[in-house]
């Protein structure tokens, strides 16, 4: 029994190798995962310095419905150091760069975390014709910010420079110094009110009402609070692969 699984976890463990992959685009190089397939391909967009790992499980189970396609944003994991400043439009950029260069074309369900839901939002306004759903888990809220007078915004930003400087490498940081600017991008978005839109607010960073302004922006949003850390998916994953089914319009309890 015991080689049995020892086997089984070797196999698991070259497969998941064969999944990976490097790709070098514009001198660039990412890691990038891709797997299953299907008609429509779920993006996920890491949060802020977080690699592609972050996710568990969840690509897997959902891969036995649609293709999945996951990487590492230049300087974050196992990608190359960026070549471009980290904007949001650059970000977009580079992901539908390599989408195109590996010939993974739309409808696209788009799964952001946190940072990952400015990058996803951007490209679902700018490329609304490819996006067939979109699932923003604990996504930065741009009206948090606005809330807050000149010494508390100083603050949070002098508090959050503090933190990646201690803990990050320099590379990681680049992300973090760019937030403060890409969150004016999310001031000038296109938005197409019909895309379904499922956002989950975790319960940690009380940003619930806060993530009612973004769903508003939407005709079909569901809006959940869940109890749970920031990286919500991790005390919720089942909960996550129902939502990504749901917008992919596939909804098979077995995949659990």
């Amino acid at each position: 029994m015991k080689q049995t699984i020892t086997l089984w976890l070797l196999l698991y463990s070259g497969c998941l190798w064969c999944q990976e992959r490097y790709v070098t685009i514009d001198d660039q190089e990412y890691r990038i995962r891709d797997l299953g397939s299907g008609q429509v391909t779920v993006v996920f967009e890491n949060g802020m310095s977080d690699s592609l790992e972050v996710w568990g499980a969840i690509p897997d189970l959902v891969a036995a419905k649609a293709r999945i396609f996951q990487y590492d944003r230049a300087d974050i994991g196992k990608s190359g150091l960026s070549q471009n400043q980290r904007t949001i439009p650059n970000m977009v950029r580079e992901l539908r760069g390599i989408l195109e260069d590996q010939h993974i074309c739309p409808p696209y369900v788009l799964v952001g975390h946190s940072m990952g839901g400015l990058i996803v939002r951007y490209f679902a306004s700018h490329y609304p014709g490819e996006v067939k759903g979109m699932l923003l888990l604990d996504p930065v809220p741009e009206s948090f910010w606005k809330t807050m007078n000149k010494q508390e915004y100083n603050e949070y930003f002098k508090g959050g420079n503090e933190w990646y400087e201690t803990r990050f490498k320099p590379q990681y940081r680049k992300e973090w110094y760019a937030f403060q600017s890409n969150l004016g991008y999310m001031d000038s978005l296109t938005v197409r009110g019909s895309l379904p839109v499922i956002l989950v607010s975790s319960s940690s960073w009380k940003w619930y009402k806060y993530h009612k302004d973004i769903a508003a922006k939407y005709e079909n949003a569901k809006h959940f609070e869940l109890e749970g850390e920031h990286h919500i998916f991790k005390n919720h994953p089942n909960f996550v692969v129902r939502c990504i089914l749901e917008l992919l319009g596939s909804n098979d309890p077995e995949i659990l």
